[in-house]
């Protein structure tokens, strides 16, 4: 099934397709116009005026510069669309996540551990970051998986992960 942002996108492709064949067209006919005129060559025929060839091809020019700047700014539009979208899914994943720490009834050192490890930092940098031994982060991590019923590391991403891939909202899940 073929939906809007799917339609939309094709007759968005195929105005700028044409108006990119429309402008090459313009502009071989000003390379060749400017070719005879150093030639000296007389491109006139009897059926079209030299002057109405060189106007049609202005005219061409202007109404594909406005096709191209209606799709420029149709594309800004949606890319803003994009961006606060993506903005407010991630702020959305992040108060799930806080939503669940708390019902894990999670230290802040353990939030912060979590956090880091869904983030993907390595032992070793949750150690730099934090400032602490790698037992006390071992410790930290092993209280986060037994306290939200997970076993590690892939289960805890996996967990918040999941309803994002499955196109699912995570805020109704928390109610």
């Amino acid at each position: 099934m073929i939906n809007s942002t799917d339609s939309a996108s094709n007759n968005s492709l195929k105005v700028l397709l044409i108006t990119f064949i429309l402008m090459v067209f313009a502009e071989l006919f000003f390379l060749v116009d400017i070719f005879a005129d150093f030639l000296l060559i007389d491109l006139t025929s009897g059926i079209i005026d030299h002057n109405t060839l060189e106007f049609s091809a202005v005219i061409l020019l202007a109404v594909s510069l406005v096709a191209l700047s209606f799709q420029l700014r149709m594309l800004l539009q949606i890319n803003n669309a994009q961006q606060e979208a993506l903005q407010a899914a991630s702020g959305e994943l992040l108060q799930v996540i806080e939503k669940r720490f708390v019902d894990w009834k999670l230290s802040a050192s353990e939030k912060q551990v979590a956090l880091l490890l869904i983030k993907g930092l390595s032992i070793q940098e949750i150690c730099d970051v934090r400032n602490t031994k790698a037992g006390t982060v071992k410790s930290q991590a092993n209280a986060v998986y037994q306290k939200s019923g997970l076993q590690n590391r892939a289960e805890l991403v996996s967990y918040f992960v999941e309803d994002l891939l499955a196109g699912e909202s995570l805020i109704s899940d928390n109610k």
